[in-house]
């Protein structure tokens, strides 16, 4: 493997003079500096602009595969720097290499300055991952043959590919010149307006179901450009998380053709692998939102059937009661995941966000079998809270330990939001001082701003490093830092809310207006996005913090960035096929996915419908959202206690 290192500037070669037609011994070396001029052309020139965001005056660099010649030492002259075969590095801040793992597979090209152990280690995961579970010995065997055939004709195109021109988002370099488009505004908006905004996403949300109709009935997925469903759960996913949102919208037909669909849902006939939490806040949230909106017992007798399964699966006995993570629905067992790779653990997120419906369903039936369940687990990780009160993402299902790296993004997020909605939804005081106390850890090891003026929250890996990534998925925070304060929380909690949201609206600052899955800050705290993470499914976190702020703040930029996302999502991600997810969306020209997730339908647009009604519509003192945004009624008398800022 050669790591060719191509300065920043000064990128000249001297020009021959007569005399040197005269020194034929000289060939060698004229050859040699050609080969270099080659390479050059081919890597630099032809690549138009590396992806990387090094300050200008740092080296850029580049991994190329190729068998090292024996006679050439390392750090020989022309910048070149010789590494050993199949070797992943990462360049430091400095620019110096970093021999990270041998692998043998292919060897990534990392076109990103510094990439955190996580990212590397999954990179490391997924290359063993496909070794293992889809060659097989023989397989195996072959691909190590085919690698041998490896030439430097596939290495250009994967540089090619690789080096396409990609523009980071820029942000000014004076922060206290630094707004967000609308920040000051003052003007409100006409009631007319936001009669024609929310018509307008009203037909979003026809548009969708029409194509769900007509493409993928009963499936659990949309593919609207390819007009086919995909299963999950096997029970019409779509179908089921849409009802409150079209319940909000008044679309009476269309919730009338999903109530004769979910009257004959039959659990048994779902899929063998699903996931209980993600059942539990689609599935069961929505049926209990809906007896709760319409009194009609069809939907409380779905969510006890699913409720009793849940719990008779056995999930929630294991020595520490926290639950399993899958459940075969055709057979009403539990068990931990089955796919190839899947951690044998539970995820924090996963355990800890089923509370909020299992609670409800208590008050709803006043079987107290439900709450003690779902309690028990959410007691064993409290009683195994680290001294920073900060979990980690994976939970040892038979000790309550956790593990692994710190984040409030995939697999972290919902916990904290949890622990703020238990608090609301029934007045326990536990969950008021593990969340005051989570929040103020969160403060102290994991909010940065960068010199731009954007704050932004971190993550701490396994290894104790920084990693200054954020999940679009972190976006929830400012809305429950928002809402805290509604029910007590310091003042504070409202003035970072409002300071991390902005950040959360910048990612919206691409070429589609659409934002990516996650964001990063490089060494010199500029924000950046990495390939692999171009790509957005629409989600919900940012618009539902906007809504939220909204509410309690009255600040009419909040409304208006709301607007603007949906805007983008019109003019981006719409088509004739209906939404799509995006991919590319920093690009002149976005390509959609050609799938629409569900919780586009239960989130995304709910939330933009709501930010622009009235507030007398599901106030947030009287109500709070499960994180599929199906909302409950808080009613912690009910519970035995009383919220008394609730």
């Amino acid at each position: 493997m050669y790591v060719i290192n191509v300065p920043g500037s000064n990128n000249t070669t001297k020009k021959g003079s007569k005399w040197h037609n005269k020194i034929y011994w000289n060939l060698g070396l004229f050859s040699a500096i050609f080969g270099l001029l080659t390479i050059y052309f081919i890597v630099v020139i032809n690549r138009e602009e590396l992806p990387v965001h090094h300050s200008h005056n740092e080296d850029i660099l580049i991994v190329v595969k190729e068998e090292r010649p024996d006679d050439i030492p390392a750090n020989s002259e022309n910048n070149i720097r010789l590494l050993p075969k199949d070797t992943i590095i990462n360049p430091d801040k400095n620019g110096d290499r970093r021999d990270i793992a041998s692998i043998d597979g292919d060897v990534e090209i990392l076109n990103e300055p510094v990439i955190d152990d996580k990212a590397l280690e999954e990179a490391i995961a997924e290359v063993e991952h496909k070794e293992t579970y889809s060659d097989g010995e023989n397989g195996a065997e072959d691909k190590k043959e085919d690698k041998k055939e490896h030439n430097m004709e596939s290495v250009k195109g994967n540089l090619a590919e690789l080096s396409k021109p990609w523009p980071p988002v820029v942000v000014p370099d004076d922060p206290h010149l630094y707004k967000l488009p609308g920040e000051d505004t003052n003007v409100s908006t006409s009631r007319a307006e936001l009669d024609m905004r929310m018509n307008s996403i009203r037909d979003s949300m026809r548009l969708s179901w029409k194509r769900y109709k007509q493409c993928a009935w009963g499936d659990d997925k949309l593919h609207p450009d390819s007009c086919h469903g995909s299963t999950w759960f096997g029970l019409g996913l779509t179908i089921i998380d849409s009802l409150d949102t079209m319940f909000l919208m008044g679309m009476k037909e269309e919730l009338l053709e999903a109530y004769n669909f979910v009257q004959d849902i039959d659990y048994k006939k779902g899929a063998k692998n699903v996931n209980i939490f993600e059942i539990t806040i689609r599935v069961l949230g929505a049926f209990l939102t809906m007896f709760n909106f319409t009194k009609d017992q069809m939907y409380l007798n779905k969510a006890v059937e699913l409720g009793d399964m849940l719990i008779d699966s056995g999930a929630f006995k294991t020595s520490s009661g926290v639950p399993l993570s899958d459940i075969d629905l055709s057979t009403g067992v539990s068990h931990r995941p089955t796919c190839p790779g899947c951690s044998k653990m539970s995820s924090l997120s996963e355990v800890t966000t089923i509370q909020l419906e299992f609670n409800e369903l208590t008050r709803l039936t006043k079987d107290p079998k439900y709450k003690e369940s779902s309690d028990r687990a959410m007691s064993t990780i409290l009683q195994h809270i680290p001294e920073d009160h900060l979990p980690r993402i994976y939970v040892n299902v038979n000790s309550g330990v956790t593990s692994g790296t710190l984040t409030l993004g995939a697999r972290g997020d919902s916990y904290y939001e949890y622990l703020l909605k238990q608090w609301i939804q029934t007045g326990e005081q536990r969950y008021q001082e593990e969340y005051l106390a989570a929040v103020q850890s969160i403060k102290d090891k994991l909010v940065f701003s960068s010199r731009r003026g954007l704050t932004y929250i971190a993550e701490i890996l396994e290894s104790k490093k920084i990693s200054h990534k954020m999940d679009h998925l972190v976006c929830f925070l400012p809305g429950s830092l928002a809402l805290g304060t509604l029910h007590g929380a310091p003042s504070w909690h409202l003035e970072l809310a409002e300071q991390v949201i902005r950040t959360c609206v910048e990612m919206y600052r691409t070429k589609s207006g659409l934002a990516p899955e996650i964001i990063k800050f490089d060494s010199a705290s500029k924000l950046f996005i990495s390939r692999n993470d171009e790509f957005s499914l629409l989600r919900p976190e940012t618009v539902e913090s906007l809504f939220i702020l909204w509410r309690l703040t009255k600040k009419p930029m909040y409304r208006e960035w709301a607007w603007d996302i949906y805007s983008s999502i019109e003019r981006s991600a719409k088509s004739d096929n209906g939404y799509s997810s995006m991919e590319r969306i920093n690009t002149d020209r976005p390509r959609r996915k050609g799938d629409l997730e569900s919780f586009f339908l239960a989130e995304t647009l709910k939330y933009l419908y709501l930010i622009n009604g009235p507030d007398d519509v599901l106030p947030l003192k009287r109500y709070v959202f499960n994180t599929e945004a199906h909302p409950f009624p808080i009613r912690s008398a009910d519970f035995g206690r009383t919220n008394e800022n609730g």
